[in-house]
């Protein structure tokens, strides 16, 4: 069989993997032969049942990945769709960026939650510092 070549950390979990065989091996030549070869075959089972699973998880992610990614080239968009900020929503962030309204305030009186005027205004704050 072909040696495959590993890099330092697989290489220590090979040693490790080694170490347990042989740990399971001495164990089981101390059982009868007929419930050591029953345990033996039942472990075997669980490692391809194991891998098997690794490898379809594997596969589900890279065609979910694959998947949103031809989504966003189609132009799909994920998430909460953004808030309709109102026409007055500059009158309110002046208010608010002046000391004149709190920013609960000055969310109300947009119709918007705290969080939801909070992030609009330091997303046009970020805008106008960088066209400034």
């Amino acid at each position: 069989m072909p040696r495959i070549s590993v890099g330092p950390g697989e290489q220590n979990m090979e040693d490790q993997l080694k170490e347990l065989a042989r740990e399971i091996i001495s164990d089981l030549s101390a059982l009868d032969p007929a419930y050591s070869k029953e345990l033996l075959s039942d472990f075997v089972s669980e490692l391809f049942l194991a891998q098997a699973k690794q490898s379809q998880q594997a596969e589900r992610r890279r065609r979910q990945a694959q998947g949103i990614a031809e989504a966003k080239a189609r132009g799909v968009r994920f998430g909460r769709p953004e808030a309709v900020l109102p026409e007055d929503f500059e009158v309110f962030h002046r208010a608010w960026r002046d000391g004149k309204m709190t920013a609960r305030e000055a969310a109300e009186a947009c119709g918007l939650s705290r969080a939801t005027f909070c992030h609009a205004a330091a997303s046009r704050e970020q805008a106008e510092s960088c066209a400034g």
